[in-house]
């Protein structure tokens, strides 16, 4: 039998041999590495209706999952909400502005971000809207104390211990807030703004069309393609879209696969605050017209 037609060199052997070294390791690799290696994910976090102590714990626990999860790389802020409190709107506003140190965030209003809701959505790296989302509200709400009185059966270490302070303090207290709002606002805009502060802290709603024209948005764009945007900055584009809150919150029973994010009241969203305790609030209120 001549050399070349040895068995250890057959054509046959030789591609079972190909085969087994190179092709079967290479297949084992393309299976198992989006199983070893997550696919990057934009995660969508949503802030709806009112800010308060529960829709804050809500929100804060989504970025804190994103914050955790190394395969969440970007977030879309998806925002339906008038704003609330004014110590939680500010919670917020820091939460995500801790988050932008990891990951590119963008904030998209759906219908409403007036007041506190803007006010968070100012700490994202873009905004976008709808041309008639209603945008703004820049400013305060609060309730100024009673007048001060003297109460014979009560003992006090100071005059306004059982008050809080003057009415003319909590004004200045609402001016400082006011402004600590505005100077969100430019730090976050900063040369985006084409509209002085002043304008802005007289508080109107503007269409998505107007922000545009202030500055106060970077586009007029769909929520999709506000994702898309994330992912640019992100710097990926073969990704996921998740939902964070079923992801957040999974208690295991089998229903992270059938999650549908609700659909929004749109009377709750717009409806009037009722028995707001005393307080600062960065709330849009829209007054009756006869006042």
């Amino acid at each position: 039998m001549a050399e070349n037609d040895s068995p250890e060199r057959s054509p046959l052997r030789l591609i079972l041999l190909f085969l087994i070294v190179v092709f079967l390791p290479l297949a084992v690799g393309v299976y198992a590495a989006p199983r070893l290696v997550p696919k990057p994910q934009i995660g969508i976090a949503r802030l709806n209706y009112e800010i308060d102590g529960f829709t804050t714990e809500l929100l804060t626990a989504q970025l804190d999952y994103a914050r955790q999860n190394p395969e969440v790389k970007g977030i879309l802020l998806l925002i339906n909400s008038p704003g609330g409190s004014a110590a939680y709107s500010e919670e917020l506003y820091l939460n995500v502005l801790a988050l932008r140190e990891q990951m590119p965030v963008v904030a998209s209003i759906d219908l409403l971000a007036a007041s506190g809701a803007y006010y968070t959505a100012a700490a994202a790296d873009e905004i976008y809207a709808k041309m008639t989302s209603a945008v703004g509200s820049i400013g305060v709400i609060a309730s100024l104390p009673g007048a001060v009185f003297i109460e014979e059966e009560v003992l006090t270490t100071g005059p306004y211990k059982a008050f809080g302070g003057t009415r003319d303090a909590s004004v200045r207290q609402i001016e400082r807030a006011k402004f600590a709002f505005l100077q969100a606002i430019q730090n976050g805009r900063g040369q985006r703004l084409e509209v002085s502060l002043d304008y802005l802290s007289r508080a109107e709603i503007f269409t998505g069309v107007q922000a545009l024209e202030f500055g106060m948005i970077d586009g007029l764009i769909s929520n999709d393609e506000a994702i898309k945007r994330a992912a640019e900055l992100a710097g990926v584009s073969d990704y996921d879209v998740v939902e964070l809150f079923p992801l957040t919150f999974d208690d295991g029973d089998g229903a992270l696969g059938s999650y549908q994010p609700p659909v929004i009241d749109m009377e709750r969203l717009w409806a009037p605050p009722s028995n707001l305790a005393p307080g600062l609030y960065y709330r849009y209120l829209e007054l009756p017209a006869n006042r």
